[in-house]
Protein backbone atom coordinates (compact mmCIF):
# COMPACT_ATOMS: atom_id res chain seq x y z
CA UNK A 1 0.00 0.00 0.00
CA UNK A 2 2.76 2.13 0.82
CA UNK A 3 4.24 2.19 -2.93
CA UNK A 4 0.68 2.64 -4.03
CA UNK A 5 0.06 5.87 -2.13
CA UNK A 6 3.83 7.03 -2.49
CA UNK A 7 3.22 6.86 -6.48
CA UNK A 8 -0.37 9.25 -6.40
CA UNK A 9 1.19 11.29 -4.12
CA UNK A 10 4.06 11.85 -6.38
CA UNK A 11 1.56 12.23 -8.68
CA UNK A 12 0.14 14.92 -7.63
CA UNK A 13 2.69 17.16 -6.24
CA UNK A 14 4.78 16.75 -9.84
CA UNK A 15 1.15 18.20 -11.06
CA UNK A 16 1.88 20.73 -8.62
CA UNK A 17 5.24 21.89 -9.93
CA UNK A 18 3.85 21.66 -13.66
CA UNK A 19 1.21 24.32 -12.54
CA UNK A 20 3.38 26.58 -11.29
CA UNK A 21 5.77 26.42 -14.16
CA UNK A 22 2.81 27.32 -16.72
CA UNK A 23 1.99 30.28 -14.17
CA UNK A 24 5.18 31.26 -14.43
CA UNK A 25 5.66 30.89 -18.08
CA UNK A 26 1.69 31.95 -18.73
CA UNK A 27 0.40 35.78 -19.34
CA UNK A 28 -1.79 37.55 -16.67
CA UNK A 29 -4.90 36.59 -18.09
CA UNK A 30 -5.42 33.03 -19.24
CA UNK A 31 -8.22 30.91 -21.08
CA UNK A 32 -10.85 29.33 -18.90
CA UNK A 33 -13.14 28.34 -21.05
CA UNK A 34 -13.20 27.26 -24.84
CA UNK A 35 -16.34 27.02 -26.68
CA UNK A 36 -17.58 24.17 -29.20
CA UNK A 37 -15.85 26.44 -32.18
CA UNK A 38 -12.51 26.37 -30.43
CA UNK A 39 -12.98 30.06 -29.96
CA UNK A 40 -12.26 31.19 -26.32
CA UNK A 41 -15.56 32.87 -24.61
CA UNK A 42 -14.02 33.18 -20.90
CA UNK A 43 -10.65 34.83 -19.63
CA UNK A 44 -9.77 34.48 -15.87
CA UNK A 45 -6.08 34.99 -13.82
CA UNK A 46 -3.56 33.35 -14.07
CA UNK A 47 -3.68 31.28 -10.46
CA UNK A 48 -6.76 29.34 -11.64
CA UNK A 49 -4.67 26.76 -13.37
CA UNK A 50 -4.11 25.77 -9.77
CA UNK A 51 -7.42 23.99 -9.96
CA UNK A 52 -6.43 21.16 -11.95
CA UNK A 53 -4.02 20.19 -9.19
CA UNK A 54 -6.43 20.49 -6.74
CA UNK A 55 -9.07 19.00 -8.65
CA UNK A 56 -6.46 15.68 -8.84
CA UNK A 57 -5.55 15.99 -5.44
CA UNK A 58 -9.16 15.57 -4.00
CA UNK A 59 -9.77 12.40 -6.95
CA UNK A 60 -6.36 11.20 -5.77
CA UNK A 61 -7.24 10.98 -2.20
CA UNK A 62 -10.43 9.11 -2.47
CA UNK A 63 -8.66 6.58 -4.95
CA UNK A 64 -6.29 6.21 -2.30
CA UNK A 65 -9.19 5.42 0.36
CA UNK A 66 -10.92 3.40 -1.42
CA UNK A 67 -8.29 1.22 -2.17
CA UNK A 68 -7.06 1.33 1.76
CA UNK A 69 -10.60 0.20 2.50
CA UNK A 70 -10.57 -2.69 -0.41
CA UNK A 71 -7.51 -3.96 1.18
CA UNK A 72 -8.78 -3.75 4.22
CA UNK A 73 -11.90 -6.00 3.75
CA UNK A 74 -9.98 -8.04 1.79
CA UNK A 75 -7.10 -8.97 4.67
CA UNK A 76 -4.26 -7.20 2.59
CA UNK A 77 -3.75 -4.31 4.26
CA UNK A 78 0.42 -5.01 5.39
CA UNK A 79 0.94 -6.74 1.71
CA UNK A 80 3.74 -4.78 0.25
CA UNK A 81 2.98 -5.00 -3.32
CA UNK A 82 0.75 -3.31 -5.61
CA UNK A 83 -2.43 -5.29 -5.97
CA UNK A 84 -4.01 -5.62 -9.70
CA UNK A 85 -6.57 -4.04 -9.28
CA UNK A 86 -4.74 -0.65 -7.83
CA UNK A 87 -2.49 -0.87 -11.57
CA UNK A 88 -5.94 -0.16 -12.92
CA UNK A 89 -6.37 2.73 -11.17
CA UNK A 90 -2.91 3.92 -11.63
CA UNK A 91 -3.60 4.14 -15.29
CA UNK A 92 -6.62 5.55 -14.69
CA UNK A 93 -4.78 8.21 -12.70
CA UNK A 94 -2.25 8.55 -15.19
CA UNK A 95 -4.56 9.34 -18.02
CA UNK A 96 -6.10 12.26 -15.80
CA UNK A 97 -2.86 13.63 -14.88
CA UNK A 98 -2.06 13.81 -18.99
CA UNK A 99 -5.53 15.27 -19.36
CA UNK A 100 -4.88 18.17 -17.16
CA UNK A 101 -1.14 18.84 -18.41
CA UNK A 102 -2.79 18.94 -21.82
CA UNK A 103 -5.64 21.33 -20.46
CA UNK A 104 -3.53 23.81 -18.94
CA UNK A 105 -1.07 23.60 -21.59
CA UNK A 106 -3.92 25.18 -23.68
CA UNK A 107 -5.24 27.61 -21.70
CA UNK A 108 -2.05 29.35 -21.53
CA UNK A 109 -1.79 29.50 -25.09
Amino acid sequence: MLKFKTFCRSAYALLYVIALVFISISPKTITTHINGNGMADAHGNRFLLLLAPLLYTIVVELVIYATKRKRTKAGLKDVNFILASEYRWIGALIVIFVVFVIMMWIQIN
